[in-house]
């Protein structure tokens, strides 16, 4: 693949397929590798919020991030289970050159949090998102300081968002997360509308049918996924 031209996003901290079977997903030693990564601009992580308010960085597997990953713990108790990493500890080593995406799956969690965790660091640009839920979750994050967007995570609803509200809303990225979502008329409207486009890798069978998809749209912002 030429990524060149491409602004390549690190799924879960990884910077490639292979990376996925050698390293714990957002890891400290996976986001250091990243972060050394000429062609990686984007690293993203799945941010929680433990028991006693630490903020920590794991997807997990399907009944873990529907079920076990739900019940209310300390992060030391997490840690030991898991082997998790705080999201503080994380961010000591990414390269603050490089745009940090925040895919926030704890309701609970709020901007102050999020500024306690950065510690004063100065990112790129730090875009918070969130896949469970509505944009109506991120409505809290309004009014964000400068360096600071939201990214509108893919979901099948895609097509029906007032994209112009979205961008007066802080929203910069515009993902869609099934295949058959990708059109001109909707790449043009997110592009009209000052909005950045990109496709969710989840639905796609193989790397060439996700390729295809990239290659006929031109589409700029990738996943780690398929490299």
């Amino acid at each position: 693949m030429n990524l060149t031209d491409k602004i390549v996003l690190a799924h879960k901290g990884f910077f490639s397929k292979e990376a996925e079977k050698i390293y714990r997903e957002n890891s400290k030693e996976v986001c250091r590798i990243s972060s050394g990564k000429d062609y990686i601009s984007i690293i993203e992580l799945d941010v929680r919020k433990s028991k006693d308010g630490v903020l920590y960085c794991y997807h997990g597997s399907f009944i873990e991030y529907y079920f076990s990953l739900r019940i209310s713990r300390k992060f030391t108790d997490i840690q030991k289970k898991y082997g998790v990493d705080s999201l503080a500890e994380i961010l000591q080593v990414i390269a603050e050159y490089k745009i940090l995406l925040l895919d926030i799956k704890d309701k609970s969690i709020t901007k102050a949090d999020i500024f306690g965790a950065l510690g004063g660091k100065k990112f790129k640009e730090v875009v918070l998102g969130n896949t469970s839920s509505s944009t109506s979750f991120l409505d809290r994050f309004n009014d964000l300081p400068e360096g600071f967007v939201k990214i509108m995570n893919g979901n099948i609803f895609c097509k029906f968002y007032d994209l112009k509200k979205l961008r007066e809303k802080s929203y910069k990225y515009f993902e869609v997360v099934f295949p058959f979502q990708i059109s001109r008329k909707i790449i043009e409207n997110a592009s009209t509308n000052g909005l950045k486009f990109s496709c969710a890798p989840l639905f796609f069978l193989s790397k060439e049918s996700y390729l295809r998809k990239i290659n006929k749209y031109n589409i700029k912002r990738i996943s780690s996924d398929f490299i």
